[in-house]
């Protein structure tokens, strides 16, 4: 049994981790368990599990290509799994507080039953939510708690059913806390907000009038007059601005105080040049002792998207380009540990992006925190994939708790992500595939929904129709999800450009933006002259990773001439669990990362750096291609130099100038026609020069044949 250990907060608010110590089994049907018996007091749990939360039980299944049936019809696991913890509260601790349970994340349903009684029910795998368990737990007494998950598909919790081309993990993926609070508080159950709202307003070079929305609630059965104070501070540490008046809160009810606090000559939050911080430290007193305490970071920045001239932040254009981004690792799956997050977003920025867009539903909140330090802007939205109706008819109805459970999604994402500078649209769908009225309908209400949480940001949506009413969706703006190049129903790379201009143009008054686009690529894959009708299969075992780059290198020299494309994101940061997938040379994943499941970057993602990044580079591409041809068709690198020489066993092929490159392709160096010895291997040496003295060197070793 555990004891609760804390560290009392000096102002007024105890956080425990939750996360050791946890029982679990899957309550399949295979181990003839059922949640009646587990969520009992007196329930038998020593074969069970020994684990450590975050937890998911599709780590291995999800992600390794083989089929089953019953359970596993979609190649993994998608069922109940059952947890217990058993925990000791001190009165000495606890008495007289207010108690909360916090997840930052359970996939899909989540039950929780403390000394076996339902203390509450969560519907939606992907937003934090919290339960208040005050009623519940006995002081000074051990407490069971039983938590029931299920990642099973559903009919009305989006994605539904086995929409979504990712694997939808099973379990308690993210944090688990023990919060206490004084009776008075600041509200712990608005939609697992921080019940802080900060809206900058009036920016200007200046002043900036910081709007502070503060929602305090009263657990007690008595109204409370209490304090609230505001403190702005800087990344100096310094007070900017400060506030404090007086709020009333009535017995067992929640109240607001609003604070508007100008903050002169702010530092604005400007991207990846200088994602400047503030934070607002809220506290609230009564009888002159703290009663709760709460720091928001936030930061100061205005931005708008034009129709022709593409994202502007602070008055200035801003490229936005970017990658897609699926929470999982080659560790743990959807179970990520906060450094994991870290080095995922250090190689995202590392590369050169400017932007993320958060696929396909609501992020861990530590993600969203790397973002506002790391400057990346981001695109966050809900989970409807391809479709809102299970519906085998023609009619397509959508369920009443369909349409609730997306509004709730919705509203817990907009309200826990508020105030974070970096996020920049809200994103609505991704690749509907079904248009009724009704279904335009629930849309527009989501859309309306979205600008009633939040008059500040864009809403978005990301489309693969291109047609009917499906052109005619409110959000103020849209991306198209397109692989010219891969898909061969797209056509092909070079046609891109021109396709986008149609729209632009002709169809899509609205802004726009290429929401995904790319193409996989297999690490021990190559071949020469590779002809994209004839050599690659998409769904299939031919995925070339020279293909990959060569693609990509096409397509952005297209992207690059249009200014309108307010953003860009690849699709992939990297390769991902996609169980029902067999291609190219992995199973259960989807390839079409910049870099593996197991994060070693493929030529594609150098092309990206060289590009993007003005840190000196250099990337010999194909390494992986160790018997070639003696005859070699080109030999290709990548580097952001002023020249670079190529050299086979020591002997130059040729310097290349960057100034001679076609602009397009200027950080693409190709040494064509190189031969190497046959039956031995070779020496490949590239070599990058720089302005500032710099040498930069590549190599590789190929077997001539």
């Amino acid at each position: 049994m555990d004891s609760i250990i804390v560290k009392q907060d000096a102002k007024g608010r105890i956080i425990t981790d939750f996360n050791e110590n946890w029982r679990f089994m899957k309550l399949s049907q295979k181990n003839g368990l059922s949640k009646e018996v587990f969520q009992s007091e007196d329930f038998d749990d020593s074969s069970w599990e020994n684990i450590s939360l975050p937890h998911t039980w599709n780590d291995v299944d999800g992600a390794d290509g083989i089929f089953a049936d019953g359970e596993e019809s979609e190649g993994y696991y998608r069922g109940l799994g059952g947890y217990r913890k058993t925990v000791y509260f001190s009165a000495d601790t606890y008495e007289g507080k207010s108690v909360f349970i916090e997840f930052e994340g359970a996939n899909t349903v989540t039950e929780l039953y403390v000394n076996g009684r339902l203390a509450g029910r969560h519907e939606g795998g992907y937003s934090a939510f919290r339960f208040n368990i005050t009623a519940f737990i006995k002081l000074d007494s051990e407490n069971i708690f039983a938590v029931l998950v299920n990642n099973a598909p559903t009919d009305y919790i989006a994605p539904i059913t086995n929409q979504g081309d990712f694997t939808k993990m099973g379990g308690i993926y993210r944090d688990v806390k023990i919060i206490a609070t004084e009776p008075v508080h600041i509200d712990l159950l608005d939609f697992g907000s921080s019940g802080i709202y900060i809206t900058p307003k009036n920016i200007s070079e200046n002043r900036a009038d910081t709007d502070i929305l503060i929602k305090p609630a009263n657990d007690g059965k008595e109204s409370r007059t209490v304090s609230v104070t505001v403190n702005i501070l800087g990344m100096d540490g310094k007070i900017n601005a400060s506030g404090n008046r007086e709020t009333t809160i009535l017995a067992n009810a929640k109240a607001q105080a609003e604070f508007i606090l100008p903050i002169e000559n702010p530092v604005l939050w400007n991207g990846t040049e200088n994602p400047y911080l503030y934070t607002a430290e809220i506290i609230l007193e009564a009888d002159g002792k703290v009663l709760d305490c709460c720091k928001q970071a936030f930061g100061i920045r205005t931005y708008y998207i034009d129709a022709e001239k593409g994202f502007f932040l602070n008055g200035k254009y801003l490229d936005l380009r970017g990658v897609n981004y699926h929470q999982d690792s080659f560790e743990n799956g959807w179970a990520m540990t906060d450094i994991q997050r870290e080095r995922d977003y250090k190689m995202i920025r590392k590369m050169g992006c400017t932007s993320v867009r958060m696929a396909h539903y609501q992020h861990d909140s530590y993600e969203y925190e790397l973002c506002d330090r790391l400057g990346l802007t981001v695109w966050t939205e809900i989970g409807i994939v391809n479709k809102m109706s299970d519906d085998g008819t023609d009619s397509l109805a959508v369920s009443e708790k369909f349409a609730a459970n997306a509004k709730q999604q919705l509203t817990e994402l907009i309200r826990q992500n508020y105030n974070h500078p970096s996020v920049i649209v809200w994103g609505l769908s991704n690749e509907l595939h079904q248009m009724t009225d009704e279904i335009y309908g629930i849309y527009a209400e989501l859309n309306a929904l979205a600008k009633t949480e939040d008059e500040t940001r864009l809403t978005a949506f990301a489309d693969n129709q291109f047609w009917g009413k499906f052109l005619e969706l409110p959000p103020d703006t849209v991306g198209y999800n397109r692989y010219f190049g891969w898909y061969k129903d797209a056509g092909p790379a070079d046609n891109f450009g021109e396709w986008l201009d149609s729209y632009h143009i002709i169809k899509e008054p609205r802004p726009i933006c290429v929401s995904e686009y790319g193409g996989g690529a297999a690490m021990s894959q190559f071949k020469d002259n590779i002809d994209w009708l004839a050599d690659i299969d998409p769904w299939g075992e031919r995925h070339y990773q020279n293909y990959q780059s060569a693609m990509h290198e096409k397509i952005w020299a297209q992207f690059a001439q249009r200014q309108y494309l307010w953003g860009k994101y690849i699709w992939c940061m990297f390769d991902f669990a996609s169980d029902g997938r067999k291609e190219g040379d992995t199973k259960g994943q989807n390839d079409k990362g910049l870099a593996t499941r197991e994060r070693i970057p493929k030529d594609s993602f150098y092309f990206y750096k060289s590009v993007w990044n003005a840190e000196p580079m250099l990337h010999l591409t194909e390494k992986g291609f160790k018997s070639r041809i003696s005859a070699i068709p080109q030999i290709k690198a990548y580097s952001n130099s002023d020249c670079a020489e190529l050299f086979v066993n020591g002997v130059s092929q040729g310097m290349i100038k960057r100034s001679e490159l076609d602009g397009a392709y200027s950080t693409v160096f190709i040494w064509k026609s190189v031969e190497i010895a046959k039956e031995k291997e070779n020496e490949i040496l590239a070599k990058a020069f720089f302005a500032d003295g710099t040498i930069l060197e590549d190599r590789a070793f190929w077997t001539g044949i």
